[in-house]
């Protein structure tokens, strides 16, 4: 199938791209001088790609009214760019790709051929979303307080998702301590500052291109490697990140600081389910109560699973932190100290070190259940006993 090009610019530096583009796999479908036809042109033609050789404040209006009126034709901005200011207005526009003026002819066509491939890989993930793509999970795995066991969690979930023929990627959206590197046992030079340093405006394509992937298949974004440098994301930022992965990946785990900021509450709004992690203890369950009312003030409690991290058996029982909460236990993680601490210390998920560990096993099971769950079911028997449980 041959990918059609229609070149938006002067007539001088159309017909110079012209020349350059002469593969039996591309083909011109049309020229555009004035901007003001060009959508016109976009619907008598149909392009995958529109090369645009002119960066007029007029050439990039029309940039954006491609990129919002017509999604399915990729703007392709082809100049000589020295100065940033301006390539960072282009990008502004929706213009996800800038090539040199100056490429040699081969150099060229391979380049468009890689973002035409990349861009109809996209297209028909986003056709998908409404099929394949339905069970589209963004899970926050939150703790109100460190050491609940929420990044073991994380990590060894999104594991044992993979396993069961999953697309997961994690997020560690702890900016300042984040380890789910040191949990899969990647070192990583890419993180989340330099994609958001290099890209400002970002797509599935653009963020793959800075993820990490672990041998078990799944893929992560680390933290910054310096907690410095923490500041420097914002929450908006960091939102577009979770909504532009949810469209590829069957489940996008997040990884968050543990108490509430502005990130946390990006990231509660975008959960489709939120894993409440917490131990057992009266100073951990004061705070899991603080916890869980701020998140159902943000969020109400219908996406929300209490966990119980570090389970032992001890003076309080299930039934009394489920009065005291006004919460149920939706699963608990038992505390299995020597697997966990070896697993860590080796830098490899517990869940492929010691599948029959206990933890190995509880985490093996939360995911049985995530990725069965009906949450349209698993709502309407939570908010059942959620009333008889405040009306006792």
């Amino acid at each position: 199938m041959k990918i059609k090009i229609l070149l938006l610019g002067s007539q001088q530096n159309c017909a110079q791209l012209a020349t350059k583009l002469q593969d039996e796999d591309l083909v011109i479908v049309g020229t555009v001088t004035d901007e003001n036809s060009v959508l016109d042109e976009i619907n008598r033609t149909s392009p995958d790609l529109i090369l645009i050789s002119d960066t007029s404040p007029m050439a990039l209006r029309s940039c954006q009214q491609i990129y919002l009126l017509r999604p399915r034709s990729v703007p392709v901005v082809i100049s000589d760019i020295d100065d940033v200011s301006l390539m960072q207005r282009i990008m502004q526009t929706g213009v996800h790709y800038i090539l040199n003026a100056q490429m040699e002819p081969l150099s060229l066509m391979s380049e468009l051929k890689g973002i035409y491939n990349n861009e109809a890989n996209r297209i028909l993930a986003l056709e998908n979303a409404t099929t394949s793509s339905s069970k589209s999970k963004v899970i926050l795995v939150f703790g109100p307080k460190d050491g609940v066991g929420k990044s073991t969690l994380a990590v060894n979930l999104a594991v044992k998702l993979a396993q069961n023929k999953n697309k997961v990627v994690v997020l560690d959206y702890d900016f300042q301590f984040g380890d789910v590197s040191a949990l899969l046992g990647v070192e990583t030079k890419k993180t989340i500052l330099e994609l958001i340093q290099e890209q400002s405006n970002v797509n599935v394509d653009i963020i793959r291109q800075f993820l990490s992937l672990h041998i078990s298949g799944v893929n992560f974004l680390p933290a910054p490697n310096n907690p410095e440098y923490a500041d420097s994301i914002s929450p908006a930022q960091a939102e577009r990140i979770i909504a532009a992965l949810r469209v590829y990946y069957d489940y996008v785990i997040v990884d968050c600081f543990s108490g509430f900021n502005d990130y946390t509450a990006t990231c509660i709004d975008c959960a489709s389910l939120i894993l409440f992690v917490t131990k057992k203890d009266i100073p951990a369950l004061r705070n899991a109560k603080k916890g869980l009312d701020v998140i159902q003030a943000l969020t109400g409690w219908e996406k929300i699973r209490l966990i119980i991290g570090k389970d032992s058996d001890g003076t309080i029982r299930d039934k009394d932190v489920s009065r005291v909460l006004s919460f149920p236990i939706w699963d608990k993680i038992p505390y299995d100290d020597k697997p966990a601490v070896n697993a860590s210390d080796q830098g490899s998920p517990l869940v492929l070190e010691y599948p029959k560990s206990k933890i190995g096993q509880a985490i093996a099971h939360i995911a049985s259940q995530i990725d069965r769950m009906s949450f349209t079911k698993e709502d309407s028997k939570q908010k059942s006993w959620h009333l008889l449980g405040n009306k006792g």
